[in-house]
C-alpha cells in the first residue's frame, strides 16, 4: 500500500462515519511543502461527546482497511494523536479535535479532504513564525551544561562507548536549540532541517567532528557541541527573558579544568 493510497483508504474511513464533521491534510503535505519521503498528518474533527465511542471504533475501523504494525495513541489535552505504521513502512498521523480547536489554524496550511459543515472558515488564524519557549530554552540549557558535567566521568573509566553516546546527545540538543530559533510557522518533524534551520545553522552542524568511540573524538565532539550550544542558548535566554543557569556553568566550567584541565569557551 502506497500513500497515497493509504490517504484514499483513510478519507474513506473518516467520511463514512457521520460523527467526523471534517477531515484535512495538514503538516508539509498539507502546506504543499512535503517530499516523496514525507508522512501523512491528518486532522480530524469530532465534537468531545462522540469522541471516545469514536476512538473505540477506530481500531476496527482501521483494522479492515489498512494493514498497520504499530498503533500508539497520545493524549495532549483535547487533543488525541493516532501514530501509525504500516507493513509497508508508510507513517501516518490522525490528530482527533473538537471543532473550536480551528479558530487559531490558518486556512492556508491545510488541505481539505471533506468537510460537511463549512468547519474551514472557522480558521481565522495566521501562519506567524512560531517565537522561542523561554521554558524550552531553560530546558535545553540545563540538560546541556548537566550532560556536558558527565564527561570527566566516562573519560576517567574509559567508557568510551557512553561518551560517544553523550556526543550524539549534545548535538541532538543543540540541533532541538536551533530549532527554537527558527523563524518559521511551522517547524516541522523531526527529520527535517533544511528549509528550517537557518543557513549559518545547518552549516555549523555539516562541521561538527564526526562521532567515534574515542578519547580524542569525544572531547572534539563535546567541545564543538558547546561552542556552538552556549552562546545560542544565552542569546535566546536573552531574548525570551529566561533567566541563565550561570551558577551551573560556572560550577560546570571549575569542574571541567579542575578534573581534566579543559576550558570552555566565552
Amino acid at each position: 500500500m502506497t500513500r497515497d493510497d493509504c490517504l484514499r483508504a483513510l478519507t474513506e474511513i473518516l467520511e463514512r462515519d457521520p460523527r467526523v464533521r471534517g477531515a484535512w491534510l495538514v503538516g508539509s503535505l498539507g502546506r504543499g511543502a512535503g517530499d516523496e519521503l514525507s508522512d501523512l498528518d491528518v486532522l480530524v474533527v469530532v465534537d468531545l461527546g462522540d469522541r471516545e465511542t469514536w476512538l473505540v471504533d477506530w481500531d476496527e475501523a482501521i483494522a479492515a482497511r489498512i494493514p498497520v504494525v504499530l498503533q500508539q495513541r497520545i493524549e495532549l489535552g483535547e487533543m488525541v494523536v493516532l501514530n501509525h505504521v504500516t507493513e509497508d513502512w508508510v507513517r501516518f498521523d490522525v490528530s482527533v479535535v473538537p471543532p473550536g480547536d480551528l479558530v487559531e489554524r490558518a486556512a492556508s496550511s491545510v488541505k481539505v479532504l471533506f468537510d460537511r459543515d463549512d468547519l474551514q472558515s472557522s480558521m481565522t488564524g495566521q501562519a506567524r513564525p512560531i517565537p522561542p519557549s523561554g521554558h524550552r530554552v531553560g530546558a535545553l540549557a540545563r540538560e546541556f551544561l548537566r550532560v556536558l558535567g558527565l564527561l570527566p566521568v566516562v573519560l576517567g573509566r574509559d567508557e568510551l562507548e557512553i561518551g560517544a553516546s553523550g556526543s550524539g546527545l549534545l548535538r541532538g540538543l543543540l540541533i532541538q536549540l536551533m530549532l527554537e530559533d527558527a523563524c518559521v510557522p511551522d517547524r516541522g518533524g523531526a527529520l527535517k532541517l533544511r528549509g528550517v534551520l537557518r543557513n549559518e545553522h545547518l552549516e555549523l552542524l555539516r562541521r561538527l567532528p564526526p562521532i567515534e568511540a574515542t578519547r580524542e573524538s569525544i572531547l572534539a565532539v563535546h567541545l564543538a557541541g558547546a561552542e556552538g550550544f552556549l552562546p545560542l542558548a544565552r542569546e535566546l535566554s536573552e531574548r525570551t527573558g529566561e533567566p541563565w543557569p550561570q551558577d551551573l556553568e560556572t560550577a560546570l566550567r571549575r569542574h571541567l579544568e579542575r578534573e581534566l584541565d579543559l576550558r570552555l569557551g566565552s
